[in-house]
């Protein structure tokens, strides 16, 4: 689970270092994993039966309008804003979902998580004076929080019946058929750019194989507890984005709330893994 968020955060700041529009840079991350993922499964002799398609699509949808939005937000906002507000997720989960599977959070889960979760404020307020910080792109990552959310829940479901492979493939099916209106609409085009195609296999690789090892983990880790280990990825891409990208320096509040969230969950991780 720990290099699942660990890639996830890295692909944030491929996704901002490659300039590529949200919507297509979306559409073919999405398309070229679900022909790899789902190649691997049909090559494992792995059958799809209308079943497995139903079990996979709500996923899938909630997924492709994720990365649109994220990609997109991404591009417009700082890689600290994007990825803080999606971390906003764990909240949530933890009020509305984790009693759906049966799952207990405690109050002092809650407290440590209200802790987090001032973390991340942290650092989303500390970037507001930074030139690449926008509030449309602040925006629209709200919305990919929202996806994001729906997308956890709905693999957490899945994953009761579809195998890793078998649910990544699938799911992508459906999330490449909902962005191709989306990209059309918005950005008019399927191109990412000339000498900007090698970043989509990247994007495949990278965040593409940490959202496999978080499918994987699934059916393992309690819901709440992969929704807290999230935390860690905001914090991989800010400190990365600060360290490779103009623009995206961190200061001292962006600090603190970094070093706030990484100590809330180490006391978050403890009682559940002991």
């Amino acid at each position: 689970m720990l290099l699942a968020v660990t890639l996830m955060g890295i692909g944030s700041v491929v996704a901002k270092a490659s300039d590529i529009e949200g919507p297509v840079l979306a559409f073919h991350r999405a398309w070229v994993a679900a022909v790899l993922y789902l190649g691997v499964f049909l090559v494992l002799r792995g059958r799809v039966t209308r079943a497995t398609l139903r079990a996979a699509a709500p996923g899938g949808l909630f997924f492709g309008i994720q990365l649109a939005f994220f990609f997109s937000a991404i591009q417009l906002t700082t890689v600290a804003n994007a990825t803080m507000l999606i971390a906003l997720q764990p909240v949530a989960v933890l009020l509305f979902f984790s009693g759906q599977f049966g799952e207990e959070v405690t109050p002092k889960e809650l407290a440590i998580s209200t802790v987090a979760l001032a973390g991340v404020g942290l650092v989303v307020f500390g970037s507001t004076d930074s030139p690449s910080w926008s509030p449309g792109g602040d925006l629209l990552g709200l919305g990919a929080l929202a996806a994001w959310t729906l997308y956890f829940v709905a693999s957490k479901r899945a994953r009761q019946t579809l195998g890793a492979f078998e649910y990544q493939g699938l799911s992508l099916v459906f999330s490449s058929a909902i962005m191709i209106p989306v990209v059309i609409l918005f950005s008019g085009t399927v191109d990412p750019g000339a000498g900007r195609w090698w970043w989509i296999p990247a994007m495949v690789a990278i965040p593409g194989t940490g959202h496999l090892a978080m499918n994987w983990a699934h059916p393992r880790v309690p819901l709440a507890l992969v929704s807290e280990l999230t935390l860690i990825s905001p914090v991989v891409s800010v400190a990365l984005a600060a360290l490779l990208l103009d623009g995206e320096r961190v200061n001292a509040t962006q600090a603190a709330g970094m070093a706030t969230v990484l100590a809330a969950l180490a006391f978050l991780v403890r009682p559940r893994s002991s």
